[in-house]
């Protein structure tokens, strides 16, 4: 071989090492959009009283106003039969998991008084979804018209 030419073959295949084929990555908007979609889902679904379990991963932790474990009573406040609104949402992601916080509101189709709560979640992609592995939802008491707490 020409040494010459070995130090220019040598760098070629040093570059060709290190530059590995692109990885497509989604915006974090677009991330952030998918996250709130599931969570705007699952809190929708428990005000109608529809099932949402494929929203959920298989044995998601659910703990509602301290009380761990209940497939019905996924969102403190909410129950089946009135319309549930998100009224503030923070997100944050990465590749593989991302947590965010609802605040909610839960009025009954009945009228009366609404109830106020805050959620927190814990969602992880799979098979590129994503899917709550854990969500910790907790009535505010007090509440005024914005969902604040006291």
């Amino acid at each position: 071989m020409n040494r010459s030419l070995f130090p220019g073959l040598l760098l070629a295949l040093g570059a060709c090492a290190r530059n590995p084929a692109p990885v497509m990555v989604a915006s974090a908007g677009l991330e952030n959009a998918q996250v709130r979609g599931v969570m705007d889902a699952a809190l929708r679904a428990a005000a109608a009283g529809r099932p949402a379990d494929s929203l959920y991963l298989v044995g998601a932790t659910i703990v509602t106003d301290g009380v761990s474990g209940s497939a019905q009573a996924r969102f403190a406040g909410v129950r089946p039969g009135g319309t549930a609104t998100a009224s503030a949402a923070t997100i944050e992601t990465t590749p593989y998991f991302a947590w965010g916080v609802l605040e909610y509101r839960w009025m009954a189709a009945t009228g009366g008084q609404p109830a106020y709560g805050r959620a927190t979640f814990v969602l992880e992609r799979v098979g590129g979804s994503w899917r709550i592995k854990h969500v910790h939802t907790s009535s505010l008491r007090g509440a005024g018209r914005n969902g604040g707490g006291d």
